[in-house]
């Protein structure tokens, strides 16, 4: 495999490749090239987007949105984007009845009290993990191509679920202290709040395996450039201290030798080599690093995914 290539992505056992980074940088072409890759190669693949900006729909020029959508171009594949409105539904449609049994069995509320919640900062990002782990667990996908938010967006969800997994369990600490003087104000009322809170806590658990499972690996796409390759470094090394196996780098709108045919890009060359270079020095022999060449047509459409795809998997064709 040359390094040029991304045929480190056939190798070993995968189930859900998340493709990670700083905005812009083209998580968009590398995930959608990717699962247009593993569809031409016969597994049933879903691309989904978490991002709050998704562009899906842009790069597949077909109307993906909320609910999976198969690509009539490219059999095998379905995509979908999860934004916020069509969260926050699934999540009121999934726990709000839940949520509100919890609250009001200590509470004289109103079950307006689902929709303020629903409207809580995270609430979104927090079912966006349970919706891919339903994926996950259920036998409709070989692999799930994973478009991230932004890299803060996407370690701020980790970080999120981890927190939740460990205050659920408070919370049920909690609960057990004060359940006496609770029971006797409501008497015979909604569910048990102690199973609905371990019902929470085994969701989340269970997300959070998916995430630190070998299957899972994160990729990281980055552009040949000093705030790029900076990130890069602190994704890395986030996602590995949160227990997440990252897959390798992808170096992405690098400037071939036979692109540097004028003064400008000659001297823009340069400058990537730099931190191509820094890239190699940090993390040559502990991952695998590939590049994907600055192209001479517009990367938009299955058909152009195809031809973009031939070129990064071609040592696996």
């Amino acid at each position: 495999m040359s390094v040029q290539d991304l045929g480190f992505l056939d190798e070993g056992e995968r189930r859900i490749l998340m493709f990670c980074g700083k905005g812009g940088t083209g998580k968009t072409t590398s995930s959608s090239l990717t699962a247009v890759h593993f569809a031409l190669g016969g597994y049933r693949t879903l691309l989904i987007s978490t991002d709050p900006a998704p562009s899906l729909s842009d790069i597949l020029e077909i109307d993906v949105g909320g609910e999976i959508t198969p690509i009539p171009d490219a059999p095998g594949l379905s995509a979908v984007e999860l934004d916020y409105d069509l969260v926050v539904e699934l999540w009121k449609e999934r726990y709000g009845a839940e949520v509100y049994d919890l609250i009001s069995s200590f509470l004289p509320v109103e079950e307006d009290i689902i929709e303020y919640i629903a409207g809580a900062p995270g609430i979104d990002q927090e079912f966006a993990l349970g919706y891919l782990y339903d994926l996950y667990a259920g036998d409709d996908y070989d692999v799930i191509v994973w478009d991230t938010a932004p890299a803060g967006g996407t370690l701020a969800l980790i970080k999120l679920q981890d927190t939740f997994y460990r205050h659920l369990g408070e919370a049920a600490r909690m609960y057990v202290r004060v359940r006496s003087a609770l029971d006797a104000l409501t008497r015979g009322t909604k569910k048990n709040p102690l199973k609905i809170i371990a019902k929470w806590k085994e969701l989340s658990k269970n997300v959070l395996d998916m995430m630190k499972d070998e299957t899972t690996q994160a990729i990281v796409v980055t552009n040949p450039e000093a705030l790029c390759v900076a990130q890069t470094r602190r994704v890395v090394d986030d996602l590995e201290k949160f227990g997440l196996r990252v897959g390798g780098i992808v170096l992405n709108r690098v400037l071939t030798v036979e692109a540097a045919d004028s003064p400008f890009n000659r001297s823009l060359r340069e400058v990537q080599l730099k931190y191509i270079g820094e890239v190699n020095e940090s993390y040559r022999g502990k991952l695998p690093i590939a590049q994907i060449p600055l192209m001479d047509f517009e990367v938009k459409g299955v058909e152009a995914l195809k031809k973009l795809e031939k070129v990064l998997f071609s040592s696996t064709a």
